[in-house]
Order: C-alpha cells, then structure tokens, then sequence
C-alpha cells in the first residue's frame, strides 16, 4: 500500500466524533478543536442518541465554525446503536486524507491537531498517530504489580503494547515519539488509505468495549512499525459517565468481547490460552481480595455478574470462537 502524500494532502484532515446522549460533553469537546492552532477541514458527528439535543448543537454552532472554514456534518445513525458503526459511518463521509476519531468527551490542548500532523510529515511510514491522554492516573503500586502478574493491563514508561492475553499496556509517562502496537479509542488517527482496507468490527455492539485495540492492533500486524504516539499531542479524556451500560451488561460484554477479540487475534497456542485463563483467574482474585478488604453490596454484586459471565462464556465458546456473537 502507498500511504505517502505530499504535505499539501496531509494538511486535509477529518475529524469523527461519534456520540450518544453527550449533548454537555461534545460541546466541550468542540470548543477544544475551534481554538486549535491548526484546525480540521470537517468534523462529522455520528449521533446514536435518544433525542434531538445533539441536532440542535451542531445547528447553533454551525455558523460559529463555518466563519472559520470548519465545515460541521451531523449524522444520524439510522442503521443500529454501535460505536463501531459510527466510526464506519463516519469513515464513509469523510474527505480528509488523515481521520482522526475522537470520544466526544475528551479536551484538546490546543496544538493537538498540529502536532498529530507533524508526525505524518515526519514519518512516511505512519500509518496511525495518537496523542498522549494526561490525566491517566497510574494507580496504587499494589494493583500495579497484581496486573503485571496476571497480564491484566497496565501502565509503563513509553511503552504500548498488546499482551497475549488481549489486555494492553498505556505510558504512565512518555518523552519521546514512540512506536505503537495499538491506538487508544478516545484519540487516533489513521490514514484514509488504511482504512479502505481496514474496518471497525460491527459484530461490537453499542459501547463496544476493545474496539479500538481490535482494529489498531491489525493494522499493526499488517504493517509493523507503524503506528505512533506523540507526547506533544496532549489532551484529556474526562471518561464521562453519560451513556455508560449498566453494570452487568458492561460486565458481560467485557468478557464476551474479550474472549472474541482474543481467539480473533492472539495466536491461539498453548502457551497463549493457558496466559488467557490466568488473566481471568486474576480478575476473579482482585475482585474477591477488595471484597474481603472491604465488604460491601456492589463489591459482591459485581463478582456474581462476574461469575455469570465467565459462565455465559463457556456456554457459547464455540460461537464466540467463530464470530458469531448473535446471541448476545
């Protein structure tokens, strides 16, 4: 594939922000890419949201970019409540050479789209840019230690990598431009060219959970070396809690979506499967160690959700190891 483009190209950059039920978020959002150094050809919302707030937004906002040569695209989602849809969706309206998807409830600093840019100027290969998400908090040392143990995710300097058992690594702090094995949801940017070849998987439904690693860790399998992040790209992701699934259906899709992504992309040898079942062994301990610690009805609650879907899951491995996730 040639991604190369002239710098003129590169310049011609599209913004999709899908949303549901955020109307304070995006707008927020908005006002972080209108004061931008370097501003958007488009931004193209992708609505899935349950009324018109979002619709009236975009129409009171519209004039206040168009004065700026912002160009704002509202979007329903007619098809079905996905954020892998809207990123299709979006995919498919935009005109820019770079894409760049955001979560509507994340703020730009105000060089952000610049410094996405610059990185495409500078690296040829890129196929794929994100920014550096600040106000990510490291956690208590103990719990860091628990999930290097169990391969749950967690966070390390410079570092951004897949593990085998699907869960992924994030900078706790980073001071220089590194390569990537995966982009985060919340902020990325892919070549337009990529992503004809490319999809966001629509088997994810509503929140999606994974979505993200999924398609960027594949595009980092088809090109290694690709993808980058920029520690001059800097934003803060607020993780609103608008539009969140409620507990047991975020718990069950965790697990499901896991298992999927894991069997779709980990190679599936022994050593790999038997890393799977101990992060799950791990995730089942934390919940009980923090139960026992300090015990409480949501703590117990939620390793009964738990329970029920690691249950869930063995009852339908055959249809989540094909990709046939209809029954959930």
């Amino acid at each position: 594939m040639n991604c190369k483009s002239n710098s003129k190209d590169i310049m011609k950059l599209s913004i999709v922000i899908p949303t549901y039920n955020r109307v304070n978020d995006l707008d927020e959002c908005l006002d972080s890419i209108i004061s931008q150094t370097t501003l958007p050809k488009e931004i193209i919302m992708v609505d899935d949201s349950d009324d018109d707030e979002i619709t009236d937004l975009v129409d009171y906002r519209r004039n206040e970019f168009k004065a700026k040569k912002v160009f704002l695209n509202y979007i329903r989602n007619e098809k079905e409540k996905s954020l892998t849809i809207a990123r299709n969706i979006g995919v498919e309206n935009a005109a820019g050479d770079i894409i760049l998807f955001l979560d509507s409830d994340v703020i730009l600093d105000k060089d952000y789209i610049k410094e996405i840019l610059k990185i495409y100027k500078e690296k040829p290969e890129a196929m794929g840019v994100q920014g550096f998400i600040r106000n990510i908090k490291e956690g208590m040392k103990v719990r860091h230690v628990f999930n290097r143990l169990f391969y749950l995710g967690f966070n390390e300097k410079n570092g951004c990598r897949v593990l085998s058992s699907f869960y992924s690594t994030y900078p706790r702090s980073i001071d220089r431009v590194i390569s990537c094995e995966w982009l985060s949801g919340a902020n990325h940017s892919v070549r337009r060219a990529v992503l004809e070849e490319f999809k966001y998987d629509e088997n994810l439904k509503k929140y999606s959970y994974s979505e993200d690693v999924d398609i960027s860790y594949r595009i980092f399998k088809r090109y290694p070396d690709s993808l980058f992040m920029t520690p001059y790209a800097r934003l803060i992701h607020k993780v609103s809690q608008e539009a969140r699934l409620p507990k047991k259906e975020l718990v069950y899709m965790d697990e499901i979506y896991n298992l999927y992504l894991f069997h779709k992309n980990i190679d599936q040898n022994l050593k790999n499967r038997v890393i799977y079942l101990w992060s799950r062994i791990g995730k089942m301990t934390y919940s009980m160690i923090l139960l026992f610690l300090k015990p409480s009805r949501s703590k117990l609650t939620k390793i009964k959700y738990l329970i029920g879907a690691y249950i869930y899951c063995i009852n339908h491995i055959g249809e989540i190891e094909n990709g046939n996730l209809e029954f959930f």
